[in-house]
């Protein structure tokens, strides 16, 4: 017991000295006119500090506090006021830290701004739920855009989209700087929250509030993206610049390389670790421009979130693709890409996925679709947790129109009997090109007699299906038969299913659908026979060929 109670002591007293080396001064010792400074970087890497003077605390118990501060000083000149960037500022009054700075207001003097007590953050440490929540629109956090470096606007546009309904925006810093601070973070010290790492960089500067000897850190003193538990960058940066703007200033620099996690995103700040860096997906991206023979490739990590990682690898992609294939017109591309993840029990999920596009505008609109969809079947699905391993993506673009419609479908055998292997020519019409035709060999079933119906299509023939079944799937509308509902569906069938549906440069043959079957099948079914067209008729085989083919022609074969 004696053994017990000086291990505890030991623990406490640990504990008291590592509070005790940053005094704090809690929010009922607080009282109007009282002065001092606070801490932050506007250029490089140097902390510098500014006078502040406290004008009053607002809130309760329940509620939570905020303080009011007026900031003045050389340093505020230079910075345009109070910037977006400046977040989790600490603030000390008789050399006692009271809190981060975290909000404003939008057009107003940027010299004053709210403070949340550093209390509230610290219980971040302690408690998964902070008690108090900011509900007033007209507050700004003190936060900046998402800076994205590396990235093309389209890529932006994917993020933007994207990352939207987390109250983010995204602003281009132009190339994915690699300055970064050498010097370890302490409070007043500029920091990074990041969801992409690499030859292209994501991530939003703040500053350091808090930090004690086991590496812990709190900042920004408002949530990042409230993610709740989190798995963030934490990076050190380089601080460009503090810019004046009409609404706020804001700061501007580069988000360096990843010194630790954040796994806190709370309403009072972020919490992380330094050291310890957060789980990531490796994405490779390369992309060819075969028209003007050139190519490049992109190499990054991005945070393993289930609801983040199918944009962030989307947009990846998208920037990539524009970055190479810039010339500004349609044309074709071929994308290939490989993912491998594992399962709750570790087993191996493998997809491989390989597709052709046409856009007669924008090719690389086209290309992050697949790629986006699946990522996010394998994170957000119902069945089980998934954690993405690796994925490599690889694209071929060209101006080239390689689109053709199947005008024609002949069958060459005169007599063929139930079980043979019969050959079709497939007469195509490529985009302002001439006709060619593609022998395609079919097999037919062994319990086939009489006049077999077969309906030859293009795989991009199926698009607007397709269209139509995402957009029952957003809207939360069945897609399943009737008879696979009763079934178990395991994540290994999505996963079969992702590798085998149809691609846009295949040419199908799948027996013609008995129009009243079809029909009788559709009154039972209603609109989720559209999944059953998708997932194919009646030995359904394909073949694929370097052209995205539309079209469809039915032809009959007799068998005896």
């Amino acid at each position: 017991m004696k053994k017990l109670l000086l291990l505890l002591c030991l623990f406490l007293s640990v504990a008291v000295q590592a509070f005790a080396r940053t005094p704090l001064m809690p929010v009922e010792n607080l009282k109007a006119g009282m002065r001092g400074y606070a801490k932050t970087v506007i250029s490089g890497d140097t902390i510098e500090t500014f006078p502040v003077e406290v004008l009053g605390v607002t809130g309760s118990d329940s509620m939570g506090y905020q303080i009011l501060i007026r900031a003045s000083g050389e340093v505020m000149e230079r910075s345009g006021g109070i910037a977006q960037g400046m977040s989790g500022s600490p603030v000390y009054i008789d050399g006692k830290l009271v809190g981060a700075i975290a909000y404003g207001t939008a057009f107003t003097d940027p010299h004053y701004c709210l403070l949340t007590p550093i209390q509230e953050m610290l219980d971040i440490l302690d408690r998964p739920e902070p008690h108090r929540s900011v509900t007033d629109a007209s507050l700004l956090p003190k936060g900046t855009p998402l800076m994205a470096g590396g990235f093309t606007s389209a890529g932006i546009s994917v993020l933007q989209e994207g990352l939207q309904p987390f109250g983010l925006t995204v602003a281009d810093t132009g190339t994915a700087g690699n300055t970064s601070s050498v010097r370890e973070l302490e409070p007043g010290s500029s920091v990074g929250a990041a969801l992409i790492q690499g030859d292209l960089t994501l991530g939003a500067l703040g500053t350091v509030t808090w930090t004690d000897e086991r590496g812990r850190i709190l900042a920004f003193g408002h949530p990042f993206m409230k993610r709740g538990d989190a798995d963030f960058f934490l990076t050190k940066t380089w601080v460009l610049a503090s810019l004046p703007n009409l609404q706020a200033a804001y700061k501007i620099g580069n988000i360096g390389a990843a010194a630790g996690s954040f796994n806190q995103d709370r309403n009072a700040g972020i919490a992380g670790q330094i050291g310890r860096l957060p789980a990531y997906i490796p994405l490779y991206v390369s992309v060819s421009d075969t028209t003007r023979s050139r190519n490049g490739s992109a190499r990054v990590k991005i945070v393993n979130d289930d609801q983040l990682a199918p944009t962030l690898a989307a947009s990846v992609l998208t920037s990539q693709a524009a970055k190479i294939a810039d010339h500004g017109t349609g044309g074709s591309a071929r994308i290939l890409f490989d993912i491998t993840a594992r399962d709750s029990k570790g087993e191996l999920l493998h997809i491989v996925r390989e597709n052709m596009y046409f856009d007669k505008a924008a090719i690389v609109k086209q290309l992050p679709v697949e790629l986006q969809e699946t990522v996010q079947v394998l994170l957000q699905n119902k069945l089980e947790k998934v954690r993405i391993t690796n994925i490599d993506v690889n694209v071929d673009a060209s101006t080239e129109s390689l689109v053709a419609e199947i005008k024609k479908v002949a069958v060459e055998e005169k007599e063929p009997r139930p079980g043979d292997t019969i050959h079709l020519k497939v007469t195509l019409k490529p985009y302002r090109g001439e006709e060619f035709a593609r022998r395609v060999a079919y097999k037919l079933p062994a319990d086939a007699s009489g006049e077999v119906r077969l309906n030859v299509r293009g795989g991009a023939s199926m698009a607007w299906i397709q269209e139509l079944l995402r957009k029952q799937k957003e809207k939360g509308e069945s897609q399943t038969k009737k008879e696979d509902r009763k079934k178990d569906i395991k994540l290994s069938d999505y996963v079969k299913e992702v590798n085998t549906a149809d691609r846009n440069n295949d040419i199908i043959i799948e027996y013609a659908p008995d129009q009243k079957q079809k029909s009788a099948r559709s009154e039972e079914e209603g609109e989720s026979s559209l999944a059953s067209l998708l997932a194919g008729g009646r030995n359904k085989q394909s073949v694929a060929i370097d052209y995205i083919v539309d079209g469809e022609q039915k032809v009959t074969v007799k068998l005896p």
